[in-house]
């Protein structure tokens, strides 16, 4: 395989795993509007749970004003 191919696997890889990891630290820490284990369950699946993080799951967080 081309190292770049290897490279971009790699980065994906990595991506997915910090976005899972934020996810779940924005979950657990702030207010939710959703059910908090279905959403943790969803976010650990492989690559397509930091997608649907992205796209669905972060306009559940409550914005609290201070």
């Amino acid at each position: 395989m081309h190292p770049i191919l290897i490279l971009s696997i790699i980065i994906i890889c990595f991506w997915s795993i910090i976005t899972t990891f934020r996810a779940i630290y924005l979950i657990l820490t702030k207010d939710f509007k959703g059910d908090k284990t279905t959403w943790i369950l969803t976010v650990m699946i492989g690559l397509i749970g930091p997608i649907l993080w992205i796209a669905k799951g972060k306009k559940l967080i409550s914005k609290t004003k201070y």
